[in-house]
C-alpha cells in the first residue's frame, strides 16, 4: 500500500500503524506495519493484544538514519504478518511503543464466497467436502480435504481437523494430480480424514489451517525477476527459480461443513448398533465336519467383515458349548483397512476343537442384526446350524477298557471328563499272535542270553575306562535339569503362565535324554508320574491348561501357588515302570 494513501492523521503521530491491504479474505494474511520516530529496536511493541482477532506469524524489523540540514533524524519499522481468525470488522487496537501509542484500525475480514469468482482468480486455496452431509451416529464420514494450487507451496504443513464431537483417523496416502479449472492449470493434493460421530444431531467440521510461503506476485522486481516467475508458473520452477523471487506467508483455511447425525433407529431393542454400506460373517473348518474322528483337533475360524465399520466396532462372539467337544478359543484378531472410499473393519476369532465322544454335535448358527446405511433398513448376517458327526476309533470294539483322563477337571467325576483316552488295541491282537509264535520267541531268547553273557565279560574290562565319561555326563545333565526347574520357577514367579508352559516342556525334553515335548500333556504326565494319586497336581495342571486357552478374565492363574504345588513333583525320583506295553496317547492341548 503507497505512504500517500495513509491518513494525514497518522502521520501527526510520532508512532504510527497502518497496514499493506484492506479489506482482505478470512484465509489471506496481510501486514501490519509500526513506524516509530527515535525509538531503538529493542523498543518492540506490544502486540499481545492482536492475538483475540488475528494469529501472529513473525515480526521483522529495520532501522533508518537520515541527515537533513546538519540534522538526523532516526525511524524504526516492525512489520507483523497477520491472519484474521474470522470474517467481520475486526480491530487493530492501540500499539503502545516506549511513551507513545497508535491509533486503532479496522479491517474488513471477507469470506472467499463472498468475492465472485474467488477461486478461479485465486492462486491457492483449500476445498473441503464430505461423503454425506447426514451420516448415523458411529457410522463413517469421509472427509477429503483438497488443496488446490496455481504456484509452487512452500514449507506447506496442514492441522488436521479439531473435532469434539467425534473420532478422526487420517487413512490412505495423499493423492496428487493435475487439474484445469476455467483455463488455468493447478496442481492438486487431496488428503482423507475418516469421522467416527459419536453425537447425534447438527454439527460441523470447523475450517482447517494451511500455512507455508509462497511467491509474492504482488511485489515489482526486475523484468529478468518476473521472467523467471512467469516460467516457474508454466513450467514448474527451474534451478534458478529460488535466486528471483521474493515469499511472502499464507494462512488459508478451509471451507466449514456443516452436517446433521443421525440418531439410532428406534427399534434397536437391545441389538448391537452396526451401521454399514456392508456386512458379512463367514466360517471355515480345518477339516472334514462330516467325519470327525474322535481326538482329533479341529479348528474353526469365524471372519466377520464390514464396509464402513472399523474392527474395533465388530461384536465379539461368545464362546459356545458344544457339550461333548471341548473348545479352546485363541485370541481374537480386529484388523482395519481403506479402500480409498470406505473403512474396511475385519474380525478373526478362532477356536480349537476336541470331540470326547463319538456322535452328533450340533453347532448354533450365528445371527448379527445390522443397519443398512444406504437402505435404512435392518438386515441379518447369519451362520446356518451345523452338525458335526464324530466317530470313534474303529479299531477299538465297544468294550474296550478307558483309562481315567490324564488332566480331570477338579469340578467333575474322573469318568465324566470332556477328554476321555483310551488304551491301544494293537497291544491285544499282538499278545495273541504272541501265543502262535513262542517257540520262535524261545530260540530268540536263548540266543540272546548266550550273547548277554558275552557282552557282561567285555563290559567288565571297559567299565572301569568308562565309568569317569559317565560319571561327568551325568553331572552336565543334572545341571542341566536343575537350570531348567529354575526356569520354571522364575515364569511361576512372574505370574506368566505361556513362559512356565515353555520352561514345563523344556524341563520335559531334557528329561527324556532330549527328545523335544511336544506339548504340555507329556510333561503333566512326567510330573505325575512319581505321584499319581496327587489331586492337587492335577488341579494345578488342568488350571494352566484352562488358562492358556481361555480368552475370559474369570480364570486367573497364581503363578505362585503352582510352583510350590509342582515343586516336588519336580525334584522327586521317578518310579521304576514294569509294564511299559500300554501307552497313553499324548492329551492335545494346543
Amino acid at each position: 500500500m503507497s505512504l500517500l494513501s495513509v491518513p494525514s492523521s497518522i502521520w501527526a503521530q510520532s508512532v504510527k500503524a497502518y497496514v499493506d491491504r484492506n479489506p482482505v479474505m478470512a484465509d489471506e494474511t496481510f501486514r501490519l506495519v509500526v513506524e516509530a520516530d527515535g525509538a531503538a529496536s529493542s523498543d518492540a511493541p506490544n502486540l499481545q493484544k492482536l492475538e483475540e482477532n488475528f494469529s501472529l506469524l513473525g515480526t521483522s524489523h529495520s532501522q533508518q538514519m537520515n541527515i537533513v540540514n546538519g540534522r538526523t533524524s532516526s525511524m524504526t519499522r516492525w512489520v507483523t504478518t497477520l491472519a484474521p481468525k474470522r470474517p467481520g470488522m475486526l480491530t487493530i487496537p492501540a500499539i503502545r511503543v516506549g511513551n507513545h501509542s497508535t491509533l486503532p484500525l479496522s479491517v474488513t475480514v471477507k469470506e472467499p464466497s463472498q468475492v465472485t469468482g474467488a477461486n478461479t482468480q485465486r492462486d491457492i486455496f483449500l476445498e473441503a467436502e464430505v461423503d454425506s452431509h447426514f451420516p448415523y451416529v458411529q457410522g463413517q464420514v469421509l472427509l477429503t480435504l483438497r488443496l488446490v494450487s496455481a504456484v509452487s507451496l512452500q514449507e506447506g504443513k496442514l492441522d488436521d481437523p479439531d473435532i469434539e464431537w467425534g473420532m478422526v483417523e487420517r487413512v490412505g496416502k495423499d493423492a496428487s494430480f493435475e487439474t484445469i479449472r476455467h483455463g488455468r492449470r493447478y496442481q492438486v493434493t487431496e488428503r482423507r480424514y475418516v469421522i467416527t460421530p459419536q453425537q447425534a444431531g447438527a454439527q460441523i467440521i470447523p475450517p482447517v489451517l494451511l500455512s507455508g510461503s509462497v511467491p509474492n506476485e504482488r511485489s515489482g522486481g526486475s523484468t529478468l525477476d518476473q521472467f523467471f516467475n512467469n516460467r516457474r508458473r508454466t513450467q514448474g520452477g527451474g534451478p534458478f527459480s529460488s535466486l528471483f523471487q521474493t515469499l511472502r506467508p499464507i494462512h488459508i483455511r478451509s471451507p466449514k461443513v456443516s452436517l446433521t447425525i443421525k440418531n439410532m433407529p428406534v427399534d434397536l431393542q437391545g441389538n448391537i448398533w452396526l451401521p454399514a454400506k456392508e456386512f458379512v460373517i463367514k466360517e471355515n473348518w480345518s477339516g472334514d465336519t462330516e467325519h470327525i474322528q474322535m481326538g482329533e483337533p479341529l479348528t474353526r475360524t469365524v471372519v466377520m467383515f464390514a464396509k464402513g465399520l472399523r474392527g474395533e466396532q465388530l461384536p465379539e462372539l461368545p464362546t459356545p458349548d458344544y457339550g461333548s467337544v471341548k473348545t479352546y478359543p485363541d485370541k481374537a484378531k480386529a484388523t482395519t483397512g481403506f479402500d480409498g472410499t470406505w473403512v474396511l473393519g475385519t474380525r478373526e476369532e478362532k477356536y480349537a476343537l476336541v470331540p470326547t465322544k463319538p456322535g452328533s454335535v450340533k453347532v448354533p448358527g450365528i445371527r448379527i442384526p445390522w443397519w443398512n446405511i444406504e437402505r435404512e433398513q435392518w438386515e441379518t448376517a447369519e451362520l446356518p446350524t451345523r452338525v458335526l458327526t464324530v466317530k470313534g476309533d474303529p479299531a477299538n470294539p465297544p468294550t474296550s477298557v478307558q483309562q481315567p483322563p490324564l488332566l480331570p477337571d477338579p469340578t467333575q467325576s474322573v469318568g465324566n471328563d470332556p477328554i476321555e483316552i483310551s488304551l491301544d488295541s494293537s497291544d491285544q491282537s499282538h499278545t495273541a499272535s504272541n501265543l502262535n509264535q513262542w517257540p520262535w520267541i524261545a530260540g530268540g531268547l536263548l540266543g540272546t542270553w548266550i550273547l548277554t553273557l558275552g557282552a557282561w565279560w567285555w563290559d567288565r574290562r571297559r567299565r572301569h575306562s568308562t565309568g569317569e565319561a559317565i560319571d561327568s555326563k551325568t553331572e552336565q545333565t543334572m545341571g542341566s535339569e536343575r537350570q531348567a526347574i529354575q526356569a520354571v520357577k522364575v515364569a511361576c514367579l512372574e505370574q506368566s503362565a505361556p513362559k512356565a508352559r515353555e520352561a514345563l516342556m523344556n524341563w520335559a525334553s531334557l528329561k527324556q535324554q532330549g527328545k523335544p515335548c511336544l506339548s504340555l500333556g507329556i510333561a503333566a504326565r512326567m510330573l505325575l508320574e512319581p505321584v499319581p494319586d496327587n489331586t492337587g497336581l492335577k488341579e494345578a495342571i488342568w488350571n494352566l491348561d484352562r488358562t492358556l486357552y481361555t480368552t475370559t478374565e474369570q480364570h486367573t492363574w497364581d503363578g505362585q501357588r503352582f510352583w510350590e504345588t509342582i515343586q516336588p513333583a519336580l525334584t522327586a525320583k521317578p518310579q521304576k515302570i514294569k509294564n511299559k506295553t500300554a501307552s497313553l496317547p499324548e492329551l492335545y492341548l494346543h
